[in-house]
């Protein structure tokens, strides 16, 4: 890996939808990643910052899908899931269904950064790209610890 995701991650904060989930950088983001304007871009966000951070997208582990739910099961499928999460591995949050709606970067300290969000962190289908506090019940976020 060639940067550090945390850190790239904190260079895209300025970018906001005009209006919901478009604008030039949404759907740069949404078009890089393999999305189409207006799709939800939680998931493509994560996957242009990880593109960013292993030299391409062919070098970047996860498979390439604007569904949450499909990073999760490769998750499951590869064994990358944990519960002691490390600075730039990934934060899901799943229903009681175990479905994942929301991914995003993890920043340490309980702390993420996630695109498609809103400034708190509630929101899965938010107004931009936010750090916040994960603020959704601890048992409804997964982490990811994908290879490096």
């Amino acid at each position: 890996m060639k940067y550090d995701p945390t850190d790239t991650a904190r260079m895209f904060l300025f970018v906001h939808e005009i209006p919901q989930n478009r604008g030039l950088m949404v759907e740069s983001i949404q078009h890089w990643s393999g999305g189409q304007p207006g799709d939800s871009w939680c998931a493509f966000f994560v996957l242009f910052i990880l593109d960013i951070c292993f030299g391409g997208k062919d070098k970047n582990p996860l498979k390439r899908s604007g569904a949450v739910q499909v990073i999760y099961d490769q998750a499951k499928q590869e064994n990358w899931l944990t519960t002691s999460p490390v600075n730039g591995d990934l934060f899901i949050y799943v229903n009681d269904a175990d479905h994942a709606f929301h991914i995003g970067i993890y920043a340490g300290f309980h702390n993420g950064i996630a695109g498609n969000t809103s400034e708190d962190g509630k929101s899965s289908n938010g107004v931009g790209v936010f750090e916040h506090g994960l603020t959704t019940n601890t048992a409804h976020i997964k982490y990811i610890h994908y290879p490096r």
